[in-house]
Order: C-alpha cells, then sequence, then structure tokens
C-alpha cells in the first residue's frame, strides 16, 4: 500500500493593506486620509518631499500630483476619484449620500473646492513660506530626515522659482486668491443646513472636503500633522482675520467632531 503524505494547507491570502504617498501639508492629501481613517480602513502612508517626489511619482503614475493610493499593487490618483474608490471598497460607515439628489449636491461642492477653492487657499499658503527659506525647508520636510532637510535648504534657492511660477505667486493672483477664499466662506455659510452639515442630516463627503480644503489656512487643533513653529506672520495674520467667521468655525467644529483617530498602521523597519 502506498501512504501518502500529508500536504498542509495552503496560507490563506493576506491583502495588503492601501499604501498612501502623501504630502503631510496638503489640503487633498488630507481628504484621503481622512476617508480612510473614517472608514477605519488600516493602511500605510508615506509621505514625500515637496520638490523631490516629481520622480517617483511620475514613475508610478506619469503625472506629478499627490495623494496617490496604491491599493492591490494598483496606483490610483485624484482625491475625489479615490474618495469614490474607498467608498466602493469599503462603504461603511457612508460617506456618500444614498439619495441621487443629495449625492449630486455633495460631489458638486466637492468639485467646487477642489477645483477651485484649493487652488486658492494653497497659493496663499504657500506665499507666506516662499520668502522664507528657513521657514519653506521646515514645513516642507517636516518629518522627514536630516539628510533630506540639508538637501531640501540647499536646493531652494533652485527650487523657489520653480514653486513661485507653479502657482502663479503674485501680489495680483494673491489678491484674486483671498476673493477667492471670502467668497468660499460665505458659500460654506450659506449651505450649512439645520442638522449642521452641507448636505443631508448626517456627516459626509461634502463635509470633508470643503473643511479638508480649508485646512490650508485654517489648520485646526485636529489636523494630524501640524505646522512647525514659528508659522509666517502673514500666515497667521491671514488665519486671524477668518478664523471668527461663523464659515471657518463649522470647519474648526466640524474636525473637533468628526476627524476620526488614525488608522495608519505602523510601517516595517528598514
Amino acid at each position: 500500500m502506498l501512504c501518502r503524505m500529508a500536504v498542509p494547507d495552503p496560507a490563506p491570502l493576506v491583502a495588503t493593506p492601501p499604501h498612501l504617498l502623501h504630502f503631510r501639508i496638503s489640503h487633498y492629501n488630507e481628504k484621503v486620509r481622512w476617508a480612510l481613517d473614517h472608514k477605519r480602513w488600516p493602511h500605510t502612508r508615506e509621505a514625500l518631499t515637496p520638490g523631490f517626489h516629481h520622480v517617483r511619482v511620475r514613475w508610478l503614475t506619469g503625472q506629478n500630483q499627490l495623494p496617490v493610493l496604491i491599493l492591490d499593487g494598483a496606483p490610483h490618483v485624484g482625491s475625489a476619484r479615490i474618495l469614490e474608490l474607498i467608498e466602493a471598497r469599503r462603504p461603511d460607515p457612508p460617506l456618500f449620500p444614498e439619495d441621487p439628489a443629495l449625492r449630486r449636491r455633495a460631489l458638486a461642492l466637492q468639485a467646487t473646492f477642489d477645483d477651485e477653492v484649493a487652488p486658492a487657499v494653497r497659493r496663499l499658503f504657500w506665499s507666506t513660506y516662499l520668502p522664507r527659506p528657513a521657514h519653506a525647508t521646515a514645513m516642507a520636510t517636516a518629518g522627514a530626515s536630516s539628510a533630506v532637510r540639508a538637501a531640501f535648504r540647499v536646493a531652494f534657492p533652485l527650487m523657489r522659482p520653480v514653486f513661485h511660477w507653479n502657482l502663479a505667486a503674485n501680489r495680483e493672483a494673491n489678491d484674486a486668491a483671498r476673493a477667492v477664499l471670502n467668497r468660499a466662506i460665505d458659500r460654506v455659510e450659506a449651505e450649512i443646513g439645520p442638522s449642521g452639515y452641507l448636505v443631508g442630516e448626517r456627516f459626509g463627503v461634502a463635509d470633508l472636503s470643503v473643511a479638508a480644503v480649508m485646512t490650508a489656512i485654517l489648520r485646526p487643533p485636529e489636523f494630524p500633522y501640524p505646522l512647525p513653529e514659528p508659522w509666517p506672520e502673514e500666515l497667521v495674520d491671514l488665519r486671524a482675520a477668518i478664523a471668527a467667521r461663523p464659515g471657518c468655525q463649522w470647519v474648526f467644529e466640524i474636525y473637533r467632531r468628526h476627524r476620526d483617530p488614525s488608522a495608519e498602521l505602523p510601517r516595517p523597519e528598514a
């Protein structure tokens, strides 16, 4: 009689957790972090340094923008598209309204703040740092190695014209950005419903997206990556000029009530 050797059962497949390439300081990236945290979806994060990220991200995705969410080995770009992907893969708790009309309204608010408001507040934020190499280095390389910080400080004079060009950072553009910011706050104040939310009766994608975009200037205490101290005086003054407005107080309240604890997994040590 032949004896068969016992064959162990195959090891169960373990899904690789999502991996997020992000800028610590960015409001677009904050949208995706917040959605992952809200869904309690364990994931890993890798913070890249602005200006130093281009080769890695372009090789991976064919474009230069973050966030990039790597899911099942495939990279996904665009914060709005990534939020839809997260919702589809991790539907509870829901961020997108079930009612089609409410969903359209929520996505329209997200698109307005992504496409019109976010570039304006990004311009205002960076324009307070560009004249200050030490401040810019501390902000852009927070959490990075000492070698990266030193390299950024050396490279910053060469990168600054590129940042200026990319941001269109000049007095006229900054004045226009301030006008966009003020209109955005007006829009928030007009859209807040009796429930305290922008769309429907519960926290959702519109609240998350609008509040995250406004963090570029407001920097709520619950934002997971505080700016290094001291802040540029112009950023302090800009925040102080708008922080008391009801629309900005709404952002602080949404963060206080709904900015979930991090679901980030510890990364294995090299």
